[in-house]
């Protein structure tokens, strides 16, 4: 079930990605069922993917995005060897963040750029958090400094989705996942009514052109995400 929401934050991570050199190589983790790395590749990028979930990485290999098993926590790449990573609602599942973000140092090219994206701000918890099994929600701050600690320079940590995208997380995703949380998508016809209506592209523009009128309130620091971007000094620190 993805709708305007997940695609209009694609854009904006896709967006920055589009800042990197045509044929760059990129590591998409986690990569899921592969749609930001599907756009990315449609830009001409070379994208490798890794999930924990065989099935997710299975499905992105044979949907056109190699992609491996791995935990990001201890990745089976060599140190440097992509130009730019993106990692779109992961950290926030993960026990260990810190050393999943130290990884994505390691494997990026000395220059090369991290586009992350995560829910902001615990005081923004609902039930939603828990559906989706969030370990937690982040701070400005916190988020930036797990990227400074391993050498890594923060162009961008700004946040998104004020007031419109919060009103939409409010009004319509925390209502439907208390209802996926109580029952399967088939066994409930109001689920089934937004699947479906979430596979319209129309009205999945519609929303998302909504949605492009928080711009006009970038300057409020609050939101229900965080955007960062962090590019590469130097080579990450080895100790634990």
């Amino acid at each position: 079930m993805f709708g305007p929401r997940h695609e209009h934050r694609l854009s904006m991570i896709v967006n920055e990605v589009t800042k990197l050199p045509s044929n760059a190589r990129i590591l998409d983790g986690a990569v899921g069922l592969g749609q930001l790395a599907r756009r990315m590749q449609q830009r001409g990028y070379r994208v490798t993917g890794i999930d924990y979930a065989f099935e997710a990485a299975l499905y992105a290999t044979r949907n056109g995005t190699p992609s491996v098993v791995g935990d990001m926590t201890r990745m089976p790449f060599r140190g440097g060897a992509f130009d730019g990573v993106t990692t779109g609602e992961t950290l926030e599942h993960l026990d260990d963040d810190a050393s999943a973000v130290r990884e994505l140092a390691r494997v990026l090219d000395t220059g090369g750029r991290c586009v992350a994206t995560v829910p902001a701000l615990q005081s923004l918890w609902t039930a939603s958090d828990d559906y989706y099994e969030h370990r937690r929600r982040y701070t400005r701050d916190q988020l930036a400094s797990l990227f400074r600690e391993v050498s890594m320079r923060i162009e961008k940590a700004s946040f998104w989705g004020f007031p419109i995208v919060l009103v939409y997380d409010t009004l319509v995703i925390l209502p439907m996942n208390k209802r996926r949380a109580r029952m399967a998508i088939n066994d409930d016809a109001a689920l089934r009514s937004v699947a479906r209506a979430g596979r319209s592209r129309m009205l999945v523009n519609a929303v998302r052109a909504i949605f492009s009128l928080d711009r006009l309130f970038s300057f409020v620091p609050f939101g229900p995400g965080l955007l960062l971007v962090a590019r590469k000094v130097s080579a990450p620190s080895s100790s634990p």
